[in-house]
């Protein structure tokens, strides 16, 4: 909506576009995409589905500053926004209120299929997830799978989260296609820092990727970022892991 449909009605409206300017942590130069300087709040992650021919027409003046510096500038400017709280997310409320599905009793199991507990819906956990389980255990728990056709929670060790090979679908890519056995970083949720991974294959249906030292709780339908250091090169869809 706020890359593609809203700068098309406002052109369509008459308006001279030249560039159209939001307040993402990112940095453009030209068409090619960076991380923004706070790495803390950097957004590119969630920007790699740009077109190239996008980029050429955004701005973003946030990118080359930090949160901190931006809210300085805000109080030298006497503006209200100076002191407002950042937005988490897109949805204020807890994210399972938007399904309207009533809570349903399902069983949290281990990778051998013995039952450690219950719980009120697979939709409430994440990949990844350690706490609120509710199971007391040794040592501590994390979601490894969700079967949403038996409503199954499936939890294990630490070491069951690790993965070395990540398969991504449906790529946008905002360099050349990379060639296989290329090093480059890469981002699998928001929150993570950048790893090191080996392109093992790459095509225009998607790509993937190696981990020499591992990568924890690889999701599939959350997506793969690809970087060369602060460059987006692009990114997909997590359609396996092993």
């Amino acid at each position: 909506m706020k890359f593609g449909v809203l700068p098309h009605l406002a052109e369509k409206s008459g308006l001279q576009l030249e560039r159209f300017a939001t307040g993402h942590y990112a940095r453009i130069d030209g068409a090619t995409l960076y991380r923004g300087v706070d790495t803390a709040k950097d957004q590119s992650y969630f920007l790699y589905r740009l077109k190239r021919q996008q980029l050429e027409k955004l701005l973003f003046p946030l990118g080359n500053y930090t949160k901190g510096q931006v809210r300085e500038m805000a109080a030298r400017f006497h503006l209200d926004v100076k002191d407002k709280p950042d937005s988490q997310d897109f949805y204020s409320g807890d994210h399972t209120e938007l399904l309207e599905t009533p809570d349903r009793v399902g069983k949290i199991v281990d990778p051998q299929g013995h039952v450690l507990g219950t719980h009120k819906g697979f939709w409430h956990y994440t990949i990844g997830q350690r706490k609120g389980l509710g199971i007391a255990a040794k040592h501590p728990l994390y979601v490894l799978e969700l079967n949403a056709c038996r409503n199954e929670v499936v939890v294990g060790s630490a070491a069951d989260t690790i993965f070395h090979f990540v398969k991504v679908e449906n790529p946008n890519y905002l360099a050349d296609i990379p060639e296989v056995g290329t090093l480059l970083s890469a981002k699998i949720r928001s929150a993570g820092d950048p790893i090191t991974a080996k392109i093992r294959s790459a095509d225009a249906n998607g790509f993937s990727l190696e981990f020499p030292d591992g990568v924890h709780a690889p999701a599939q339908g959350q997506s793969a970022v690809l970087y060369d250091a602060e460059r987006v090169m692009g990114g997909g869809i997590i359609s396996g892991v092993s």
